[in-house]
């Protein structure tokens, strides 16, 4: 032990102790939160009004239950909206948001259409019900339908056919990632030589 010791004691020898730094007094006002965290915290731990559904949805989002959606962004081909309601096109990725609320839906849905375009996912399947059962009846399926043509990146949407799911499922056609297209653009100009 003592000759561990004394090994010891040589490699330390050119150690100096630290010196303490003085305390750094903090004031006593620097403390407290800045508006913009307080409004953060707030909007954070606050519930939404009852009324951000109803201000959300207005009366021509609602749909009835049995509704199929039939939707596409302007300069986007036709012929894609009817590729995609016969069910041609094999999805890709698929959420299911039975039995979510609308706020859990609202974040799920976002974050499931921007981690299936970065994936190169052109069609998806989002599974809502058809809320036949909720008060008011497809309350989910009506959000859906509104949310979709408010996101950029979807250029059509409809109702899946019945063997996809019917009428609680909505086929989603999105934007091409950067990557497929830049794939693109290497396959068309390796055509022309």
């Amino acid at each position: 032990m003592t000759v561990e010791m004394s090994e010891f004691e040589r490699e330390m020898s050119d150690v100096a102790k630290l010196e303490r730094p003085a305390r750094v007094n903090v004031a006593p006002g620097s403390k407290q939160p800045t508006p913009e965290q307080i409004a953060a915290r707030k909007n954070a731990t606050e519930e939404p009004s009852p009324n951000y559904l109803r201000d959300f949805l207005d009366e021509s989002s609602q749909v009835t239950p049995e509704h199929a959606f039939q939707w596409h962004r302007e300069g986007t081909q036709v012929a894609v909206l009817d590729r995609l309601k016969l069910g041609h096109y094999q999805s890709g990725d698929q959420i299911d948001l039975h039995h979510k609320s609308i706020r859990e839906a609202h974040g799920l849905l976002w974050s499931f259409l921007s981690e299936s375009i970065a994936q190169g996912h052109r069609n998806v399947r989002v599974i809502h019900g058809k809320g036949a059962r909720s008060n008011p009846p497809a309350q989910l399926k009506s959000y859906i339908g509104q949310a979709l043509k408010e996101h950029d990146d979807v250029f059509a949407f409809c109702t899946a056919p019945p063997e996809l799911g019917g009428v609680g499922t909505t086929l989603v056609w999105l934007r091409k990632s950067e990557r497929e297209k830049e794939a693109t653009r290497e396959r068309i100009q390796s055509k022309r030589g």
